[in-house]
């Protein structure tokens, strides 16, 4: 080492050993103000470069099969995204196959992109696909260049699971305000499943138009931002009006004295609702709930 060569660091070597296979030489060289050649020769003295086979993985026939099949609809990029590989990675193994595409690839166009965007999570990627012409790893690849990241985070929904958590109440009571009390919702078409999307500004108007439908007291403050300016007000007036235990989620405990005391003490509903602290008609629901539930099982 001569004089003027600046002495690696116990950081710098940790920094080496983290990243090395997951960033190239000159990345890294940049990252700790050394050069490629520097970097190159300490990841050899640091015993890493024996480690390079482990790298490499190898190719197998079922991905050799996938660039053969899709090499004329999706480009290096996507097909290195399908596979967790590098697009160099891709064009190399093109090579090596002897392979070409019969025409140049398509470039996404703005109107595809406003396309995509617009319909994704309203749609099926299926429908998509055949609308644009594109194959469904083509548009997941897309996607993700365009750092969209599932359908329910893109629509900007919440799901009725999710509504009946910040609001304190059982999902059963979302579903019937959606079903009754005509709550706005739409549905959400994610990869593998589809489920019912709420909107948080829609869920306010509607809120305002349907105030008996909740208490508002027991949503905790902020829970669904933007909170709306007559929420503080209606708080007061539902924390003197309300009943102390409205819409208050059932525990499996509440469950289980519900249960004995109907079956086993033969208590009438109004009897086991003072007891219990709800309402006659909430002791009578859930009493139906728990014969569905036991019924299934």
């Amino acid at each position: 080492m001569s004089k003027n060569q600046k002495r690696w660091t116990k950081e710098e070597d940790r920094f080496l050993i983290q990243h090395y296979g997951a960033m190239t030489l000159q990345k890294m060289g940049e990252h700790l103000h050394r050069s490629k050649e520097s970097v190159n020769k300490r990841l050899t003295r640091l015993n890493l470069r024996a480690s390079d086979t482990a790298l490499r993985k190898k190719w197998t026939l079922e991905q050799d099969a996938f660039l053969q099949e899709n090499i004329d609809i999706m480009n290096n990029r996507e097909m290195a995204h399908s596979l967790g590989r590098s697009p160099s990675s891709i064009a190399t193994r093109i090579k090596v196959l002897g392979l070409t595409r019969k025409t140049a690839m398509r470039r996404w166009t703005l109107q595809e992109d406003e396309y995509l965007l617009r319909y994704y999570g309203v749609k099926p990627l299926s429908h998509i696909s055949a609308k644009l012409q594109r194959s469904v790893q083509a548009l997941e690849s897309r996607l993700n260049r365009l750092e969209v990241y599932g359908a329910k985070a893109h629509v900007g929904h919440i799901t009725a699971c999710e509504l009946a958590a910040c609001l304190e109440v059982d999902v059963h009571t979302i579903y019937k305000w959606i079903h009754k009390e005509n709550l706005p919702y739409k549905m959400i078409i994610a990869k593998t499943r589809t489920f019912m999307g709420i909107d948080i500004q829609s869920f306010w108007k509607w809120a305002e138009q349907n105030k008996s439908c909740l208490n508002f007291f027991k949503i905790p403050k902020n829970t669904l931002v933007p909170e709306p300016a007559w929420m503080n007000e209606q708080r007061k007036l539902d924390y003197v009006k309300r009943p102390k235990y409205e819409h208050k989620k059932w525990t499996a405990e509440e469950d289980a004295r519900l249960w004995r005391m109907f079956y086993q003490e033969k208590r009438n509903q109004r009897e086991i609702g003072q007891l219990l602290g709800r309402s006659r008609n909430s002791v009578q629901r859930r009493l139906e709930r728990l014969r569905k539930k036991k019924l299934v099982s």
